[in-house]
């Protein structure tokens, strides 16, 4: 099945992370992207091979070769995006957060039920093949009873504000800091490798500010359902740090090297690697790099077609944003809560 497939939002992070691997997608057909700028959008088709550029959503949602969109916009637009590529009966992969507030999240989805489409969000690092493997690993067994856990994602230092200004810090487009931008791929990537959910939390920052939360550096401790307990930090002020995954349990210990290296670039060795530790010894296996973006799109084809669903369901991201939601409560009052 061929999907026709529009980009919103040619920003940086489509041109250098998304598209070198979506064009490579089995399925997928590149029909038309969306920019304000129609120069700069006529720059980005005929740079990714989009046969179409549009300057308006209502526009380019008539056009019938459309079947999907990729929604890389700036955040405070994905739940509008949503609903209205719903009503016209087109299927939504948006990067995430799916909304800024639960309540526009729950609209999006309720949204896209009305309407019958499908609606994916974009956690791509659950495609890391490392990730996938330690998953497995845990799910058989290998680790024993999982007790603690600890994932650490750090941003490399930008170059400067996305093209046209940095939305970033306008809280209509992103309620927070880093516990928005990275956190949620921290605690999800924990989450989703021991297949638990978060039931307790409390979390610090370096925010000076309230509304919004300005943090640049956060950390959160975790109770999850199984009992375990894990520490998830996010940072845009550590460049240099290294992004460990670790997953102790009482027969062995995973550590997960090298992971979101789009983000924070890789190590010397650019591939991931799996080390456990167990009572016979330590294993090494490393990884060549993963094309998350493009097993992303690929998976979402197939949810369209039937036969799969989308790796990140509509619901789980609508949990992202309300445990984002209890980390700013937690840090406000000081209070540990419950999800």
């Amino acid at each position: 099945m061929t999907i026709g497939w529009a980009l919103l939002g040619p920003g940086r992070h489509a041109d250098t992370n998304v598209m070198p691997q979506m064009k490579k997608a089995d399925g997928a057909k590149l029909v038309a992207v969306l920019s304000r700028d129609r120069a700069r959008g006529e720059a980005f088709a005929q740079k990714h091979g989009f046969a179409k550029v549009y300057t308006t959503l209502h526009e380019l949602l008539a056009d019938a070769d459309i079947h999907a969109l990729y929604d890389c916009t700036p955040d405070g637009f994905h739940a509008a995006n949503t609903i209205a590529a719903a009503k016209a009966g087109k299927h939504m992969l948006v990067e995430k957060p799916l909304a800024i507030s639960p309540t526009e999240g729950e609209a999006a989805i309720k949204a896209c039920r009305q309407y019958g489409v499908k609606l994916g969000v974009v956690y791509q690092q659950r495609h890391e093949r490392a990730i996938q493997d330690a998953r497995r690993m845990i799910a058989a067994g290998e680790l024993g009873d999982i007790h603690l856990a600890r994932v650490q994602v750090n941003l490399q230092v930008s170059a400067g504000p996305p093209a046209g200004g940095n939305w970033r810090g306008d809280p209509m487009m992103r309620s927070g800091g880093t516990l928005m931008s990275l956190g949620d791929h921290a605690f999800d990537t924990m989450s989703y490798i021991m297949d638990q959910k978060i039931e307790q939390i409390v979390a610090m920052t370096d925010a000076t500010q309230d509304n919004p939360p300005n943090e640049r550096v956060a950390g959160m401790m975790l109770k999850f359902s199984k009992g375990a307990i894990g520490h998830a930090v996010s940072s845009g002020r550590v460049p240099f740090a290294r992004r460990p995954i670790e997953i102790h349990g009482t027969l062995g210990s995973l550590m997960i090297g090298n992971p979101f290296a789009y983000l924070a670039g890789s190590e010397e060795d650019p591939r991931t690697y799996l080390e456990l530790v167990n009572k016979g010894g330590r294993t090494i296996r490393h990884f060549e790099p993963t094309e998350c973006f493009r097993r992303e799109v690929e998976q979402f084809g197939r949810a369209i077609a039937g036969t799969a669903e989308p790796m990140t369901s509509a619901e789980e991201a609508l949990h992202a944003i309300r445990i984002n939601d209890l980390f700013y409560e937690t840090i406000r009052t000081g209070r540990v809560l419950t999800a």
